[in-house]
């Protein structure tokens, strides 16, 4: 009987991670087009743009993520990410882009390596498919999250993100401060 118990809460874990997600998301979007008005004069991100689904940014139909991406295939091709901030080598696909630009959320995956996170400059929901991140803020605090698990990290939030040797593949939900968004990258 123990078994069959923590085989049913091995099944449903991942269910209420993905309805955290969801419902996190929804509230971020809902909450983020009444309280902030979206504005132009973009600047850079630390978010990869380019990739993103076009034909779904100004679409109202459902933005599917597939299985292929999600277990790490068609991805494109590894090169470095945000080489300023570290020596990540990593690749993804970028789902949905909202209409202002503001809310976004893609597929992300990396080899080990790390990078530098100072005064982040969006709020990112991190659910992790695959792997292990390691975050370590500026006063030496370190978290180790592994598959299965997720983590906020809040606008403003400094310090490092390191993935351990075996990578990372996860799935991000970013909403970006006004002006923040994929315009930043067509200046």
């Amino acid at each position: 009987m123990k078994n069959a118990t923590f085989y049913a809460d091995f099944r449903v874990k991942p269910l209420l991670l993905v309805a955290g997600l969801l419902i996190w998301s929804a509230l971020v979007f809902f909450a983020g087009g009444v309280l902030l008005e979206p504005s132009k004069g973009y600047s850079s991100s630390l978010i990869k743009t380019a990739q993103a689904d076009s034909d779904q940014t100004d679409s109202k139909q459902i933005v599917p993520l597939d299985r292929d991406r999600l277990a790490g295939k068609n991805l494109g091709d590894y090169a470095p990410y945000e080489p300023q901030s570290g020596n990540l080598m990593a690749r993804g696909h970028e789902y949905f882009y909202s209409t202002d630009e503001n809310f976004a959320l893609g597929v992300w995956e990396s080899k080990s390596g790390e990078m530098t996170y100072n005064d982040l400059a969006y709020d990112e929901l991190m659910v992790l498919l695959d792997g292990a991140l390691v975050m370590t803020d500026t006063q030496g605090k370190s978290e180790t999250y592994t598959a299965g698990e997720g983590l906020v990290l809040p606008k403003g939030w400094s310090g490092t993100l390191a993935v351990p040797e075996g990578g990372v593949r996860k799935i991000w939900v970013s909403y970006l401060s006004p002006g923040k968004g994929l315009a930043a990258n067509e200046k």
